[in-house]
């Protein structure tokens, strides 16, 4: 009898030694979860509804397929908030419940037009996701989790995003962005089909490493965006911007395997990176009103700078291995190669190589 009425004074609260399932139903009243939970269903919390996530729970979602296209439809959709902090220990899982995982066995962790709400996931486990973490029209935290064998690792559209200590890694998109203000920083973004691709908005992306990325490790579109301090290596290219307002500053882009920096249409500054041992050029333009100094540009396959536009570059004081003008000239492709191409200004040469980027990763080739 006393356990019975503690369950009807306190409804929403999922016990730590339960097994709870939950179909399609909306909440609009607080929750907390704990224990392990199944999700059957698409579970939504209204605006006025936060659910609580404790430590070490297990959230499992079937996989309901009802259109045959191969992706799960079962998922959670938040409008209210969601706080789900994990601990080292006792990271918080959000997984399939199938048998044999697959990506896309679930639908989403959906944030969705929670205005005026930050909400916040640390320490979780988030994998097996059609798009794992979803936001729309929203603001959140992303702290300390880990993002995998997903199709999409995280999806951002007209919010604002801060990403930190994370691996994301092993998704075919690790992380998408639309018309957004974001932070990332300090996190491992390894493995992916693509590593962070970002179109419009505003973006601070400092410190990260992106290895390993199938096709490149930044791609920027129709944005500004600043970036410092990060690893790019053993991508197809490390940063690509096209039609965008860039800063990249003391980043190590090394052995990838097309260009270290492409940049289209873009303008802004290339100031104090490695950029070395690319299979192509170390940076290739076209039609970009950037600024190259205090670079490192040497032992890149074809080119230190490979100029494809009609304009000018401004790359003086950069280290290209030597002081030989003549031998950086050959390290240059400009109107000297091709008349109708913009002129790459070179000279003078930095003396000597500037110091080595702290914390830097070589990826061999």
């Amino acid at each position: 009898m006393t356990f019975l009425v503690f369950v009807l004074l306190f409804p929403s609260v999922v016990f730590a030694d339960e097994v709870t399932r939950l179909h399609d139903q909306t909440f609009n009243k607080d929750q907390t979860w704990s224990g392990t939970v199944v999700i059957d269903g698409v579970v939504q919390f209204a605006p006025e509804a936060t659910l609580t996530v404790m430590p070490g729970t297990v959230v499992k979602f079937t996989k309901t397929d009802t259109d045959g296209d191969g992706i799960g439809e079962n998922e959670i959709y938040v409008q209210g908030r969601i706080i789900a902090k994990g601990t080292d220990d006792r990271p918080i899982t959000f997984t399939s419940a199938e048998e044999k995982k697959r990506p896309g066995d679930w639908g989403a962790l959906n944030i969705m037009v929670s205005e005026g709400k930050e909400n916040v996931l640390d320490h979780c486990i988030i994998e097996y996701g059609y798009r794992g973490f979803h936001m729309h029209f929203s603001k959140g935290v992303l702290s300390n989790c880990k993002l995998r064998h997903n199709y999409l690792g995280v999806q951002c559209q007209d919010s604002e995003l801060t990403i930190s200590g994370c691996e994301i890694t092993d998704n075919k998109g690790a992380v998408v962005f639309k018309d957004s203000k974001l932070k990332i920083t300090g996190n491992r973004i390894s493995d992916n089909y693509w590593g962070i691709r970002f179109l419009y908005g505003e973006a601070e992306i400092t410190g990260n490493t992106l290895t390993g990325n199938l096709i490149n490790g930044i791609t920027l579109r129709e944005n500004k965006a600043r970036l410092s301090g990060n690893t790019l290596a053993g991508n197809r290219k490390g940063i690509s911007a096209e039609s965008a307002e860039v800063e990249v500053m003391d980043n190590s882009v090394v052995s990838n395997d097309e260009s270290g920096v492409y940049l289209k249409h873009s303008k802004g500054d290339v100031t104090g990176n490695d950029i070395t041992g690319n299979g192509n050029s170390g940076v290739s333009i076209e039609d970009s009103g950037v600024r190259i100094t205090g670079n490192n540009l040497a032992l890149n396959g074809l080119y230190g700078i490979d100029n494809n536009g009609a304009m000018d570059v401004d790359a003086r004081g950069n280290w290209w291995g030597t002081v030989d003008e003549r031998r950086v000239a050959a390290m240059v492709f400009d109107k000297s190669s091709a008349p109708a191409l913009g002129k790459v200004e070179f000279a003078p040469v930095a003396p000597g190589p500037f110091p080595p980027k702290a914390g830097a990763v070589q990826v061999s080739k």
